[in-house]
């Protein structure tokens, strides 16, 4: 597994002087950072990267959304042998950074070789653009559309001519594309809620308690991705990529 890069350090870094001058953050929270990037270096047992992977999830908590922590998180987590959780981060650190190689070769890892759009939706296909963005490019690309439409829309009604009336429609669509593409993260990334088993061995059963049958005729093994479809006390309904679904205990999954 990747050690924590120079380039995930000035990425992590940034994010904080950014997130400190528009939300206040706390000003030791450059010293955590550094803090989790020198504990990660000198960790050397899986109960050593588990502490790390709590010392981001503490900068996490502290309200910095940043695809490097939990890039890095992912990798101290794999280290401590927390496969299940560890996908959880990498899947989370690719909403924001979707053309990271590294990011990439570690979640096939994790995957056990398994490329990660293994199962993608066909909505996806036609939006072939969708993982080449970040979660918030999307929204910005979204944005600079409409404000472009708003001033061709200007220019055409001030210039007129075919041109800039062409141009503005044009604007229009584009618009409207990119703003669906950015609803679309919205939804799938907001609304919908995943999860991976962290188990072993983990038994989906037909409903909400130990003594309902198994839903599956095999066990599903630690990093099964699932969304949930609904809770019940301390168990989980979810659907698995092919549509089957199982209640699991809360314990055996994580959620994202």
């Amino acid at each position: 597994m990747p050690a924590i890069s120079k380039r995930n350090t000035l990425a992590i870094l940034s994010v904080v002087l950014c997130a400190g001058c528009t939300r206040g953050i706390e000003a030791d929270l450059t010293a955590k950072f550094e803090a989790a990037q020198q504990a990660f270096e000198e960790a050397d047992r899986p109960e050593d990267f588990l502490k790390v992977a709590a010392m981001y999830q503490e900068i996490i908590d502290s309200g910095v959304t940043s695809g490097a922590v939990l890039y890095n998180q992912g990798n101290a987590l794999m280290r401590a042998k927390q496969r299940g959780r560890a996908i959880a981060a990498y899947r989370q650190a690719q909403r924001y950074r979707p053309r990271d190689l590294d990011l990439d070769a570690s979640l096939r890892y994790a995957l056990g070789g398994e490329a990660p759009a293994a199962h993608r939706p066909v909505l996806e296909t036609l939006l072939f653009w969708q993982d080449w963005l970040s979660y918030r490019e999307k929204f910005s690309a979204a944005a600079a559309a409409v404000v472009a439409t708003f001033a061709l829309g200007v220019a055409a009604v001030i210039r007129g001519g075919r041109v800039w009336k062409r141009l503005a429609l044009a604007g229009v669509a584009v618009s409207c594309l990119l703003i669906f593409s950015a609803g679309y993260d919205w939804y799938r990334f907001d609304c919908i809620v995943h999860g991976v088993t962290v188990q072993p061995k983990v038994v989906a059963r037909k409903g909400n308690a130990l003594s309902y049958e198994p839903a599956f005729t095999e066990e599903l093994g630690e990093g099964t991705e699932f969304r949930l479809v609904d809770r019940r006390g301390d168990w989980l309904l979810i659907r698995l990529a092919g549509s089957q679904e199982g209640w699991v205990p809360e314990d055996a999954a994580v959620l994202y």
